[in-house]
């Protein structure tokens, strides 16, 4: 998963590239949290990939970032977009009206 911390105009403040396994990343809110903090961040965006080439959302995903949305917007931060990327293939949740 890619996570990009922003400031007020958009801008990248950082940069966190975080691995996991076949089936997850283990990344956990508090941490995307934390370091939006310590960026002092007004937005993020976060992208992940689907080997299976498949770039629709999962329900773990979708629960995974209206969680993180939630958690973000406590702190005054925005999540802009999640994007789930599969070979050519994009979608992002903000477009879809998932977020």
């Amino acid at each position: 998963m890619g996570i990009a911390y922003l400031d007020p105009k958009r801008c990248i403040l950082a940069m966190r590239h975080v691995v996991g396994d076949r089936g997850q990343v283990a990344v956990s809110i508090r941490s995307i949290v934390a370091d939006a903090l310590a960026f002092d961040a007004a937005a993020l965006v976060i992208a992940h990939t689907h080997p299976c080439g498949d770039a629709r959302p999962s329900e773990r995903d979708l629960a995974f970032t209206r969680a993180l949305a939630r958690g973000l917007a406590a702190v005054e931060v925005r999540l802009v977009d999640h994007l789930v990327i599969a070979g050519e293939a994009a979608t992002s949740l903000r477009q879809s009206g998932a977020l």
